[in-house]
This record gives structure tokens, sequence and C-alpha cells, in this order.
């Protein structure tokens, strides 16, 4: 028995109720007081749980459905043709995962010691080969790789991350009041590119008792926050502040969305970043699509002054934004000369 299925008897209506579903209609239709009315119950959701529903989101359901689609077309390539465009050993995190290519090296909640039985698709924003960055070979500013006989695939992805990417910049101000600092606060931090992937994710099934097998180990995200799209197919688990295990319900009409370490780093350890992981044991494929909303990579993370106080001061020292992901993606995905982990090793062990 795993981790996850040790809370399988728990009763399955009480577990969904522990997380909110926030509706964010009126804020994002600017109706008088109700960005102060989210924030309320923002706040509680992220000091308390971490994760939370988001309802009338803005992301018409066709654009969606297309993702989904688009997502089981790659897929469906075969392998050789996806390891064209495999994940390089660089700096910008785009491209195509295979399975057993990634382990949670980085995670503080689990001792993963097997790769993560998952494949994965990773787009960012659709530079051209002319932009600047590209150019100078920024790190984590570098161009999305795309499969050459799949028309369509382009267009139904990047309108996705486009779609998830208004919505969550829709988000911030919530975010910020509920932390006691000004609506516009975070929204020069996201301006000029903000750092964002898209991980199209297929997780073919696998036997449920193998030991320390995952299709995603137990962790927690990097990113400032995350949303997730799934199909009905189970296999997510969250860990609640009590440690108990549960898998989240599909409420249609929502994306889940969670708080990663960038944001518990930013509120000074005030909103929470909670571990959850997958294991697909459902006997058939299950897909699911994270989008993952994070600051410019020049940005400056210190704890914000409305978290910090003589009886509760800074647990973090201030840090650029790009530092602290590319160690995240060191230590997860891949190695860099001179920069050896764990991880990669056991990773380069897993292909070979």
């Amino acid at each position: 028995m795993n981790l996850f299925q040790e809370q399988g008897a728990k009763d399955y209506a009480a577990a969904a109720a522990q997380i909110p579903v926030i509706d964010f209609g009126p804020c994002f239709a600017g109706e008088p007081g109700a960005l102060e009315r989210t924030a309320s119950v923002v706040r509680h959701a992220c000091e308390n749980v971490g994760f939370f529903y988001a309802l009338n989101h803005g992301v018409p359901e066709s654009v969606v459905e297309r993702a989904f689609a688009a997502s089981r077309r790659f897929h469906a390539l075969p392998l050789e043709e996806k390891l064209k465009l495999k994940l390089k050993l660089n700096e910008n995190n785009i491209g195509y995962l295979p399975i057993n290519a990634s382990v949670q090296g980085a995670s503080t909640v689990h001792n993963a010691t097997r790769p993560n039985q998952n494949e994965s698709f990773f787009i960012s924003h659709d530079r051209g080969p002319e932009h600047p960055d590209v150019i100078a070979g920024t790190p984590l500013r570098g161009r999305n790789q795309w499969p050459e006989r799949l028309p369509g695939l382009r267009e139904d992805m990047m309108a996705y991350f486009k779609a998830l990417g208004a919505m969550c910049d829709r988000i911030l101000p919530a975010f910020a009041v509920a932390l006691d600092m000004p609506a516009d606060f975070f929204a020069r931090f996201f301006a000029d590119g903000a750092h964002a992937n898209l991980r199209f994710l297929h997780y073919p099934p696998q036997p449920a008792d193998e030991d320390n097998l995952f299709g995603q180990a137990p962790h927690t995200d990097n990113s400032f926050m995350t949303a997730l799209a799934r199909t009905d197919v189970p296999g997510l688990a969250v860990r609640l502040p009590s440690g108990e295990w549960f898998p989240p319900p599909i409420i249609p009409g929502t994306f889940l969305i969670n708080l990663g370490n960038i944001m518990r780093r930013w509120s000074n350890d005030r909103f929470l970043s909670t571990p959850h992981g997958v294991l697909n044991d459902s006997g058939t494929d299950r897909y699911s699509i994270a989008y993952f909303h994070s600051p410019n990579v020049e940005s400056v993370i210190d704890c914000l002054p409305s978290c910090v106080s003589a009886d509760n001061p800074a647990r973090y020292e201030p840090a650029i934004y790009r530092d602290l992901v590319l160690d995240f993606y060191r230590a997860n995905y891949f190695h860099q000369k001179g920069h050896r982990s764990k991880a990669a090793a056991m990773v380069e062990a897993a292909a070979e």
C-alpha cells in the first residue's frame, strides 16, 4: 500500500470540502467591493490549504478542449518523432521529456528513488529566431520546439498558453490584497514577459503495488502559482495540512490552482506551497495540463513587508528568481557542467 492509497477509505466528500471553490466572476467584472471579498477567501485558502478551485475564470471551454485534443495528438506520435524535440541539457525547460527522464530531486517532502512515470511536452512564450533573448542565448528565454507534421497543434497550444496567462494575471490583484499589499503590487513583476511554462502531461497506466513508483512523486511546485486542468481519470493526491492525502474531485468549469515555493518565499511562509503527487493506477491513460505562472526572471524575490515583523523576521534572503528556478531545474531534470546533482545521475541511469 502506498502513501496515497492509505487514505482511500476516507470520506471523499469530506476531503473535497477541504479545497475552497472561489468565484472570480464578480472580481474580474470589477464589481464594487468584489476584489476585497475575493481576496478574503483567497487569503483563507492560501493560508490553510494552498489549493483552491477557480470558478468563472474567463477561459472558454472550447480553448481547454482543443488543448487536451492537441496534447493527445502530440503524445500519440511515435517516440522517435517526439525525441527529435527532446528537452535539451540547456536552461530553457522547453521541449519533450520522456518517461523515466525526471525525478523529484528537489522535493523536501519525499525521498524520490525512482524516476517519474510520465512524459511531458513543455512550451513557453513563442519567441521567434530574431528575438533578442534568443539571439543572446538568455537563460529561460528560449524558443519553443514544434513537431513538423501536426497542423494546428501550435495554434491550439499557444491559444491555451495565452488564455491561462491572462487568467493568472487577473488573479494577481486578489493575491496582493490577500497579503495586505496594494492591488497592483505584483503586476510589475509579471510585466515584460513573465516566466511561464505550459506542461502537457501524459501518464500511462502503472502498477499500484511497486514501491516508490509514481506518475509524479510527491513534491511542491517551484512556481508562483500553478493552474491545473485534468480529465476525469483519477490519480492526483494532495496532502492536507493535517498530513492526510486525498484526491481532489473534478469540478466542471474550474481550474485547480495551487501555490508554489516562490509564493511561499515571497509571503515569508504565510501562504502554503502544498505537497501533491500523481499515481495512475486507473488502468487507462491519464492526461493533465499544468500551467506554471511566475515572475520575470530578473525579479528579486524578497519577503513582503506585510509578512515581516519584529516577532516574525524574514526567513529568506532576497534572491533573483532566475537563480531560484535554475537550481530547481538542475535538481529535477538535468545537470550543467560542474553542477552535477544526485537527481541527474538517477535520470541518466534510468535512461541507459
